[in-house]
């Protein structure tokens, strides 16, 4: 037998052959072409990081406020006043929302359970903490009994028996608790003198017992002294109400500078982590005095550089300088009003930190 009858081919095993190699070619081509077409899905985390920076940054400016320790009832105390304690601004957030669904504190304890304090922070609070130790228990409450039960108690919390067992009326309960209905709070011991019915020999008897400052501690200066927003340092910052560090002083600074300097009372609102209730509380001090803001030069200025300034973004920066580029330099200011991008709003925002030259 010829041996080359084992390796020839008929024509239609050639033409067999042909279209597989084609085949296999066909689909190593597009297997690489599946490659190049594909097109790279990225998950844009910008926000993501952006919320975590502005989450550290807000742990870092809050706990280097700095701490001060006095006695306190916690059912009573304002905001201000958590925060001089070592609170953060999403704790107070939390604790009011406990408050304005009916939550309160009867004893220390109850406070280690405001969430995110710590137990350290807490061994801190504990002895200026108004508040008794535990709740003594009766076995028995008899609504017209003769003898009058003394023990440590907050006037904001305790309950129409536990009133009668420190020998008061029912009449005079029931006027307690509409007052209480209504939003009235007992904030010093004094207070409790003025509950209807209730004679001094009484409220003597009583006083060794109410869980509340003698008086109520002033833990705020006079603020009367006007402060230059635009040419105050850090310590004299510290003067405006609410402004208890110079390290909120330094970050008021910076924003000033980020910015080219003040030109409005209402920027400040601008300021990380300025809350309504320290601006409002401020306001009344602020003065605007002769300043020099720092200006950007709309006619020699990138569109990067322009986009440099806080209240300038990406899309308003290229149009300004765009705009230049097809009609030349500025003649006046004005002109950028012609831009789509700048509505009135950012006009008038923008334009005292533009100048040409």
């Amino acid at each position: 037998m010829n041996i080359n009858t084992y390796f020839s081919f008929t024509r239609g095993e050639k033409r067999g052959t042909v279209v597989l190699l084609l085949i296999i070619i066909s689909l190593i081509l597009a297997n690489f072409s599946v490659d190049l077409l594909k097109k790279e899905n990225k998950t844009d985390f910008s926000e993501f990081e952006n919320e975590i920076n502005e989450f550290e940054k807000s742990s870092y400016a809050t706990n280097n406020l700095t701490t001060q320790f006095f006695k306190f009832n916690p059912n009573i105390i304002s905001d201000i006043e958590w925060k001089q304690l070592g609170f953060k601004d999403w704790q107070i957030k939390a604790i009011n929302n406990y408050k304005s669904k009916g939550g309160n504190w009867k004893i220390k304890n109850d406070v280690s359970k405001i969430y995110g304090l710590e137990e350290s922070h807490f061994n801190q609070l504990k002895p200026f903490i108004l508040l008794p130790e535990i709740i003594k228990k009766k076995d028995k409450l008899y609504s017209n009994e003769e003898s009058i039960n003394y023990f440590d108690f907050d006037p904001n919390t305790i309950s129409k028996e536990e009133w009668k067992l420190l020998g008061f009326k029912d009449w005079q309960v029931k006027t307690i608790f509409n007052y209480k209905s209504k939003g009235g709070k007992w904030k010093s011991k004094s207070d409790v003198k003025k509950i209807y019915g209730l004679v001094e020999a009484e409220y003597h008897k009583l006083e060794p017992y109410i869980l509340l400052p003698e008086t109520l501690v002033k833990h705020e200066k006079e603020y009367s002294i006007k402060i230059d927003i635009n040419n105050a340092n850090k310590k004299e910052l510290t003067e405006l109400k609410g402004i208890y560090s110079e390290k909120y002083a330094d970050i008021i600074i910076k924003h000033r500078d980020k910015i080219g300097g003040f030109n409005s009372k209402e920027q400040l609102k601008e300021v990380w982590n300025m809350t309504d209730e320290t601006y409002n509380g401020l306001i009344h001090q602020v003065i605007i005095g002769e300043y020099e803001p720092k200006k950007i030069n709309i006619n020699t200025s990138s569109a990067s550089q322009l986009q440099s300034h806080p209240y300038i973004d990406w899309k308003t920066a290229n149009a300004i300088y765009k705009y230049r580029k097809a009609n030349g330099n500025y003649k006046k200011i004005e002109s950028i009003k012609k831009i789509h991008l700048i509505n009135k709003e950012t006009y008038l925002k923008i334009t005292p930190y533009l100048i040409l030259e």
